[in-house]
């Protein structure tokens, strides 16, 4: 039960610093109070409820990682806590409590001094991606927003997905058309607008794999037809 007045986020989770924003709210370091003091990341998530209901993202990042927590695979970030924080007619405020990791893969990819990351370092790396994402598929969830920015590195090398706002469960039988994945890492089926499936992780992961040599995007388009277009160059 909650006292006075504090939700139980706020009563168990100190916040430490903020470490990122996005479209539906703020990421900040905090301390589990009630788990040693860990560090976690906290998500907070403020988002309408009205007419449509709670935004298809945040319900669907919270079903993917609940579906593969029970499992807690080594490469995909764990979700520790849902915590609803408020809830009016109009907005409902949420908590998502994950594990906390420093940095992204973006981020190391700009402190490695040159000449770059060793081979054999990308290769781990690369291994490690590829083991978290056949994970997924084999429990039949597609990422779709496979970047830099949605993989983690530990300070030991260690290699998490993350951010499933993005994340479908599908069936064998069905055909993705939505478009999403960040422009420069769309495969082009989704520039294409056909239908696609798990492949278009494989494709992402393929550019991923290019920038770790390059430490610079593969692909750099403006648009879905500027993207196809250097796409197309490059064959």
């Amino acid at each position: 039960m909650e006292k006075d007045g504090l939700s139980r986020a706020d009563q168990q989770y100190e916040c430490v610093a903020e470490i990122g924003e996005g479209a539906y709210g703020k990421v900040f370091k905090a301390r589990d109070l009630k788990n040693g003091g860990r560090f976690v990341a906290l998500k907070r998530v403020r988002v309408q409820t009205g007419e449509e209901g709670m935004p298809l993202s945040t319900i669907r990042e919270v079903a993917v990682l609940r579906h593969l927590e029970t499992f807690e695979h080594p490469n995909v970030v764990r979700l520790f806590d849902v915590c609803t924080v408020s809830r009016t007619d109009r907005e409902t405020k949420l908590t998502l409590v994950f594990e906390h990791v420093d940095q992204d893969l973006t981020t190391y990819l700009d402190k490695v001094p040159e000449p770059g990351v060793p081979t054999e370092t990308i290769k781990d790396m690369m291994f490690q991606l590829l083991r978290g994402l056949d994970f997924l598929h084999s429990h039949r969830v597609v990422h779709r927003d496979l970047k830099p920015q949605n993989i983690l590195v530990t300070s030991s090398g260690q290699i998490k997905l993350a951010d499933f706002g993005l994340a479908r469960i599908y069936s064998f039988q069905m055909a993705l058309t939505s478009v999403v994945v960040t422009l420069w890492y769309r495969a082009p089926e989704v520039l294409l607008q056909s239908s696609y499936a798990t492949p278009v992780d494989l494709w992402s992961v393929g550019c991923i794999f290019a920038e770790m040599f390059r430490r610079k995007p593969l692909f750099r388009g403006s648009s879905d037809v500027d993207q196809l277009g250097k796409i197309l160059e490059s064959a």
